[in-house]
């Protein structure tokens, strides 16, 4: 048994065969999915999911290329649905400063109003880091993250990046990425990362591993993300699984 802890499924990707997958996934071993929200639509979409699906969680929060389009009053609204009981986490929230759809200045506002938001309603963050890891660190730091529990969705970071992250006593989320031929840099990131320290994610329909890479992405491939860690990590693929999915349970505080 294994945990997605990120994963898109209110994707339009899966419109035509989400039933289907959800049925596949879940006899393939994928015991529960944390599914994480890009904006206002899609928190509303997810939350409607994960009330339907028992299987299936909700990270509320507005996503750095929506944070242009995001209002100061739609805070009231995310609020409210990250209070919601399925929903465990604020995000998917946080930096890109490779594709910089939205303005740096303001991501950086709403990545810190999400943190906020999570440390006063105590959840943690998962956290959204692209070519902008300093500004990422320094923001973590200044609102605090550390309190209310902070993750690394599809980890990209350096080696010494990942030295910091864990005397924070942050996690990470590795994915397919860690499969590609030029994952040096995660592996290298993982030599400093205990297991005890990462959780299983697709960022489906996205990122898909090898030697499936190019098609759409789903939780039955997580096992080869598994097995690459395992291979690095010299331990079994089952340790993997057992440790990835007790942290997953343990930062998500699912029952």
């Amino acid at each position: 048994m294994f945990i997605d802890a990120h994963a898109h499924y209110e994707d339009e990707a899966f419109d035509a065969d989400r039933v289907e997958i959800f049925e596949k996934i879940q006899k393939a071993g994928c015991e529960a999915v944390i599914d994480a929200a890009q904006d206002v639509k899609t928190a509303e979409l997810i939350l409607s999911m994960a009330e339907q699906y028992p299987f299936l969680y909700a990270n509320i929060g507005v996503h750095p290329h929506c944070a242009a389009l995001f209002k100061d009053e739609d805070m009231g609204e995310i609020e409210e649905m990250a209070k919601h009981p399925k929903c465990v986490a604020v995000g998917e929230i946080g930096l890109d400063y490779h594709y910089d759809f939205s303005p740096r200045d303001r991501q950086k506002q709403v990545f810190r109003e999400h943190i906020r938001l999570a440390r006063k309603i105590s959840k943690p963050v998962v956290v959204h880091d692209r070519e902008a890891h300093q500004d990422t660190l320094d923001i973590l730091q200044e609102e605090k993250a550390d309190e209310c529990g902070c993750l690394i969705h599809c980890y990209s970071g350096s080696r010494e990046m990942a030295k910091i992250i864990m005397k924070r006593d942050y996690y990470v989320s590795i994915g397919g990425a860690v499969t590609f031929k030029n994952a040096r840099h995660i592996i290298e990131a993982l030599e400093v990362i205990p297991l005890e320290r990462i959780l299983l994610e697709t960022d489906c329909p996205y990122m898909t591993p090898v030697p499936y890479r190019g098609k759409r992405n789903d939780s039955e491939l997580i096992p080869f993300t598994a097995k690459k860690i395992a291979e690095i990590k010299s331990v079994s693929l089952d340790s993997v699984f057992e440790i990835t999915r007790n942290n997953t349970k343990d930062f998500f505080g699912l029952k």
